[in-house]
């Protein structure tokens, strides 16, 4: 070091805010501060060449030298004051690693100075604490295998794969029509797998647009094209490590796309977008698709071997037609959901509820009540509550089977609906045209929960 150096080092050093100072092997001070001497009440040239315990009797320093083992955080009261200093004792060791010194700093003055920092730690802490707590809730999974309502065989069935499956942690693929709650399933999957205390990460592949599915999935370094964020960002791969990924739709995942997510699943690594060095990512994959990803194969359009990485495991979730048996359980749950408890539907109505197609599924089910509950009266959902689609497509398909009484209660229904409509809700005119009386027709209205709709008040 030449003479420039050191006397910018010791220039440096006088001048820092905080003591300082620098004992040899034998305790002599050799350097001293201005600020620490202002502690011990000298000059700095006063304590230059004296022994530390002239000035601290009680000195941590010779301890220091000859254990060789740095002392820090220690609390130091100086000689003849009330002060206390928090310092930093740490040996200086020479080029063969044998103790030369010791120096000691200062890091507060007072307890007070102290605890002020420890409070602005503090709120730091806590705000930091609050923002992983939101972006836990944001990445939780809120759906348990209780939240997925039905007793039939084929749900029962369903269920019972999950739970075993859900135990493993290989990727699970979810087959299903539209509405029939895939996404639920993979929130009760993750809910039951040894992830269930890690991120859940959901992501509809076909809603993001091809041209930004890479940085959304994979993410993307600092400066990785024009208008990325200076920052980069992470994907929501990398955001379910340690958790589950749910891509929903990933029959609609760009062939690009396909081929990263292959390598993600087969290396375990991620690469973002414009950066060279890969990243460690450790997460559980639960696909979804409403497509026939065998065609799809076929026509070139989906990548046999990700196929085969994605499905170890198939569920495939019965669409509702195939399970009407549930729909009473289904209306019930929806209905709680909806703060609609009071609410019942007729028996009529729950039979045309199950006699209908369901091409929506669960999720048509829940437009269907949001609709019924809006119109009906006395708390009592019937049939005129419904749909005309549901009513026009029953009565043109055969009876479902079931019991005959619900059978005939939708016929006769069906025949009052029909029979009110021709003659614009009047009831006299229409009871006379069944062969029926007035209060008779109003009775069998009552019994099947049919009202006059709103528009024909």
């Amino acid at each position: 070091m030449d003479s420039v150096q050191h006397d910018l080092l010791e220039l440096a050093m006088g001048s820092l805010p905080t003591g300082l100072f620098i004992c040899d092997r034998e305790g002599v001070i050799r350097f001293i501060n201005e600020a620490y001497a202002n502690y011990l009440g000298v000059r700095p040239d006063e304590a230059i060449g004296r022994h530390i315990t002239d000035f601290i009797p009680d000195s941590g320093i010779p301890a220091v030298i000859a254990s060789g083992e740095p002392e820090l955080g220690a609390w130091r009261h100086l000689h003849g004051s009330r002060r206390k200093l928090l310092v930093n004792r740490i040996p200086l060791r020479d080029e063969n690693g044998r103790v030369a010194g010791a120096l000691s700093m200062t890091l507060f003055d007072t307890p007070e100075q102290m605890q002020a920092l420890l409070r602005r730690v503090e709120i730091l802490d806590k705000k930091v604490n609050a923002y992983a707590g939101r972006i836990r809730s944001a990445l939780r999974a809120s759906h348990t295998i209780d939240s997925m309502i039905g007793e039939s065989q084929g749900m029962t069935a369903f269920k019972s794969y999950l739970l075993r499956y859900a135990r493993t942690d290989a990727p699970i693929l979810i087959l299903g029509a539209t509405g029939t709650g895939k996404e639920l399933a993979a929130s009760a999957i993750h809910r039951a797998s040894a992830r269930a205390d890690g991120p859940f990460v959901s992501l509809n592949c076909a809603a993001i647009p091809k041209e930004l599915f890479e940085s959304e999935v994979f993410g993307y370094a600092p400066g990785a094209f024009s208008g990325a964020h200076r920052d980069g960002k992470i994907g929501q791969i990398e955001l379910a490590d340690k958790g589950t990924l749910f891509l929903d739709e990933i029959g609609d995942l760009p062939p690009h796309a396909q081929v990263k997510l292959l390598r993600v699943l087969e290396e375990k690594r991620i690469v973002r977008l414009g950066a060279s060095r890969p990243r460690e990512v450790d997460f559980r994959l639960v696909a979804a698709t409403n497509r026939d990803l065998g065609a799809m194969i076929a026509a070139g359009t989906f990548r046999e071997d990700l196929y085969y990485r994605i499905s170890p495991m198939t569920l495939h979730l019965p669409p509702l037609a195939e399970r009407a048996g549930d729909i009473p359980l289904l209306v019930r749950d929806i209905l709680n959901r909806m703060g609609a408890e009071d609410i019942r539907c007729t028996d009529a109505a729950l039979a045309e509820l199950a006699r209908y197609a369901w091409p929506g599924n669960v999720r048509e089910l829940r437009n269907v009540l949001v609709r019924a509950r809006t119109l009906c009266r006395d708390n009592s959902i019937g049939v005129a509550d419904l749909p005309p689609e549901v009513l026009r497509q029953n009565a043109a398909a055969p009876p479902a089977s079931g019991r005959l009484e619900a059978v005939v209660k939708t016929s006769e229904a069906q025949a009052i609906l029909s029979a009110l409509d021709a003659h614009r809700w009047n009831v006299v005119r229409t009871a006379s045209a069944l062969g029926v009386s007035r209060a008779s027709l109003y009775e069998k209205m009552r019994k099947l929960g049919i009202h006059r709709p709103a528009d024909n008040h």
